[in-house]
């Protein structure tokens, strides 16, 4: 009994002291994340002024006021401008923010009032023409800019400008490996320094996590970025376009035959389902010539990581909500349920 009391203490030390590892772990954890999440998801800017002479905790709690920084991460804010001795760094200005910035990417931001960085989100599923007239008019704000949606559509099929970009695949179309992200443009950006910006934003986001990926898989991932609607539906419609692609079946993807319109929200037709050209998958057996989109990380992911089911069929319904069939029938059961 006697040395069981003496070895107590210690065990209650051990105890506390994991406890401590533990919590100071959760918080190094959540202090790191909360630094580089963004505040919101919309991308939509704000002006944002700091005055000469202004202390860090006014310009904060300005930040605040206007929601670009959340205010139960003040004191993470403060620690992180404390550590990397960045408080004196503020510069005074006018500046344009967009709402989905994380902490770090403010606070960078904060730090040049002259030569601002041109914020551009480039949103999931987008053609490049899409991309490029985002680009431009963003760009457009800036005088030294040296950027043309005609200028970034010509360059993204300059087969000589693409081999400089050294894919590991044959690539004649930049469609498809225009990485959707939210970038920091230098004010004086030019066509070809976007172009190998978000081509090398491609690489490394999806180079650093996959080992192998063929221009087909980015095909797909084009086609599933747009005909899924959230990470849950994606691998399950990636598996069943894979699976009807392999048994030779027609993919009969609507957005492929929306691509060549250029208009996502048109209505299919039935002579749109006659349209001859190689993007129509309810005629063309197999994928289209290029990829329809330029998908995200979770498309991406899906097409290399597909779930497979018995499925051979899909709908979303009115409500948003994918319904999924094993047989045509139960596929026209679907559409008479929740599409008509």
């Amino acid at each position: 009994m006697r040395e069981s009391n003496r070895t107590s203490p210690i065990k209650m030390f051990l105890a506390f002291f994991i406890i401590f590892l533990v919590l100071v772990g959760i918080f190094l954890l959540d202090y790191k994340n909360s630094l580089e999440k963004p505040a919101s998801d919309n991308p939509e800017k704000v002006t944002f002024q700091i005055k000469s002479g202004e202390s860090v905790n006014l310009i904060l709690d300005n930040l605040v006021e206007k929601n670009l920084i959340q205010k139960r991460l003040l004191p993470y804010t403060k620690v992180y401008l404390k550590l990397n001795k960045l408080e004196g760094t503020l510069q005074a200005g006018t500046y344009s923010i967009p709402r989905n910035l994380s902490i770090k990417e403010l606070i960078t931001t904060l730090q040049n009032a002259k030569e601002q960085d041109i914020w551009v989100t480039i949103p999931e599923g987008l053609r490049k023409d899409e991309i490029a007239e985002i680009i431009a008019k963003e760009l457009q704000k800036s005088e030294s800019a040296s950027f043309s949606v005609e200028s970034f559509l010509t360059m993204t099929t300059d087969t000589t400008f693409i081999e400089t970009l050294e894919f590991p695949f044959e690539v004649t179309d930049l469609e498809g490996f225009l990485y959707p992200d939210k970038y920091a443009l230098a004010p004086n950006s030019t066509t070809e320094s976007v172009i190998k910006l978000l081509v090398n934003t491609f690489k490394q986001k999806i180079d650093a996590k996959y080992d192998e990926y063929t221009y087909e898989d980015i095909i797909m991932a084009s086609i599933v970025e747009r005909e899924g609607r959230n990470s849950e539906d994606r691998p399950i419609i990636a598996g069943i376009l894979q699976k009807r692609i392999k048994e030779g079946w027609l993919l009969q993807a609507d957005a492929t035959l929306l691509y060549p319109l250029k208009d996502w929200k048109h209505v299919i037709t039935e002579q749109d389902l006659q349209v001859d050209n190689p993007y129509n998958s309810y005629k063309k057996i197999g994928l289209p010539p290029t990829p329809i989109s330029n998908p995200g990380h979770q498309a991406i992911d899906a097409t290399l990581n597909p779930e497979e089911t018995d499925y051979y069929f899909y709908i979303h319904g009115k409500d948003g909500v994918a319904r999924y069939a094993k047989t045509l029938t139960e596929h026209h059961n679907n559409i008479n349920t929740y599409l008509k």
